[in-house]
């Protein structure tokens, strides 16, 4: 048997693991041979390379440290957030709770109602905007410089008040906003008449004597005039009675047919809703449906056949009141004219006085004179209609019937209402009154004073609907007034009442 064994292995060979321990051997014999030979500066070089990983080491356990002290931190500083905001939403209800501003100005207005030249503050609101601008043509009735009552055959209807009226009072936040001056100061020296007005003014309501018929019907421009100067004998007239009289009026008139043809475009020419296609507009498209509604409306007012021709309305309405009856409109002709316009809109603050205010008016007057003798105004003016065709188109366009037809009667329709747009933005500025727009906030109670009721569910007296606590849904067109500062102090005019759609409160909805 031991032969045997021995018999297999080569002759003179040592075993197998005879083999193995002799290679490591040599592997550990050559190791320690290299690292003797290595020499003084070598070995330092591989100490400091030595020292310098176990360094790294050190300092990546401290990073991982403040790493994770930083995202506890940040953990905090989220619940953090959270709190705060649920904390500014509260405080935001609270603020814009319209009732109870409303309330607080009524007890300011009781406070300062012996005071003519007090002023009250207003609920903010978004969608304003402060012109200044003329109409000619047309059949209303206005106000005289002073204060008589007027009357024509445009359907409109003016009332002279000289009582302290609830029209003295002027957003803090609206545009181009106007900063109370010192009470000592003289009556030129004061602030131009407030625009605003509060449904919770305790003050008399001179509109009590419009008939509530008038109110409801599209047809019939509603103009309301109130002088708010203490003492018509006070004022100044520098131009005939009646021809701001015919001015007021012709105002009336072609600002309400521009409206109404607005409304009839979007009952005509509005698409049916479509989720499929609505779901799919163009981004641009979508904001700005945002933009001129609230998000929670928008989806509904859109999406509902018998309210989306009235949001295709206001989304038009919007874009000529906030692109369209600006100085833009005379704007672009001359670079040294706008200048000069851009200077006096600068120039015209708070602070500047009633007279003063009026010669800077009459100064863009008198630039929009010299630029109307041009040749070439007619064409450029022409050249501004089709830019403005083109960018309203894109939000308009898709909301109608025929979306891709540029040459249809959809946009023969929409180009229409932008030239009567232009060419009323032209005849604003050619006069120095200053125009305000204010469109009804979403939520702001109804006011049958300021607004026109619209909405295709909610019908009744305006005055039944006020005191049921109806809510505005959608301001479709904005509530207008016109100030003149060519008298001391100013006349501010109601001109325009803003349609609206009307929602039920929710204690009544649930």
């Amino acid at each position: 048997m031991t032969s045997n064994s021995t018999s297999d292995s080569v002759a003179g060979s040592p075993g197998p693991s005879v083999r193995v321990e002799e290679t490591e051997y040599e592997t550990m014999r050559n190791s320690k041979e290299r690292f003797s030979s290595l020499s003084s500066s070598e070995m330092k070089e591989m100490e400091r390379l030595r020292r310098e990983l176990e360094d790294s080491r050190q300092r990546i356990d401290r990073d991982t440290e403040v790493i994770n002290n930083l995202h506890e931190k940040v953990t905090e500083l989220e619940e953090l957030v959270k709190k705060q905001k649920i904390t500014i939403s509260t405080q935001s209800r609270t603020i814009s709770d319209r009732r109870v501003l409303r309330k607080n100005q009524q007890q300011h207005q009781q406070q300062q109602h012996q005071s003519p030249m007090g002023v009250f503050p207003m609920t903010p609101t978004h969608h304003s905007h402060v012109k200044q601008y003329q109409f000619p043509n047309s059949g209303a009735s206005a106000v005289s410089c002073a204060g008589n009552v007027g009357g024509a055959p445009g359907g409109g209807v003016y009332l002279a008040h000289q009582s302290p009226s609830p029209f003295d009072i002027q957003t803090p936040q609206s545009v181009h906003s106007v900063r109370p001056a010192s009470q000592g100061s003289t009556v030129f020296d004061q602030p131009p008449p407030k625009f605003e007005i509060s449904s919770g003014l305790s003050a008399p309501a001179p509109t009590s004597f419009v008939p509530p018929a008038l109110a409801q019907s599209v047809l019939n421009p509603m103009a309301i005039a109130l002088s708010n100067s203490s003492d018509p004998g006070t004022s100044f007239c520098p131009h005939p009675v009646d021809t701001y009289r015919k001015e007021l009026a012709d105002f009336s008139t072609r600002f309400s047919g521009l409206m109404r043809s607005v409304e009839i475009f979007g009952q005509a020419h509005a698409s049916l809703p479509n989720i499929f296609m609505d779901s799919h507009l163009d981004d641009r498209v979508k904001d700005y449906l945002m933009a001129i509604s609230s998000r929670s409306q928008a989806s509904a007012l859109i999406g509902n056949a018998a309210t989306r021709g009235f949001f295709v309305a206001k989304a038009i309405s919007y874009y000529l009141v906030h692109n369209v009856l600006t100085t833009s409109a005379i704007k672009g002709f001359d670079i040294s004219v706008d200048l000069e316009i851009d200077q006096i809109e600068e120039q015209m603050t708070a602070h500047s006085s009633a007279s003063m205010r009026h010669l800077m008016l009459t100064a863009i007057t008198t630039h929009l004179t010299t630029l109307s003798k041009r040749p070439n105004f007619a064409e450029l003016s022409q050249l501004k209609i089709k830019n403005h065709m083109h960018r309203l188109w894109k939000f308009i366009g898709p909301l109608s019937h025929d979306p891709s037809n540029q040459t249809g009667q959809v946009y023969a329709d929409l180009t229409h209402i932008i030239t009567d747009a232009q060419s009323l933005a032209i005849d604003m500025y050619s006069v120095p009154l200053e125009y305000r727009f204010d469109y009804p906030e979403p939520g702001e109670p109804f006011d049958s004073l300021t607004m026109i009721n619209r909405d295709p569910y909610l019908h009744g007296d305006p005055l039944t609907l006020k005191n049921g606590d109806t809510h505005v849904r959608l301001g479709i067109s904005p509530t207008v007034r016109i100030r003149n500062n060519a008298q001391s102090p100013g006349v501010v005019n109601l001109m325009y009442l803003g349609h609206v759609l009307l929602k039920m409160p929710k204690k009544q909805n649930s």
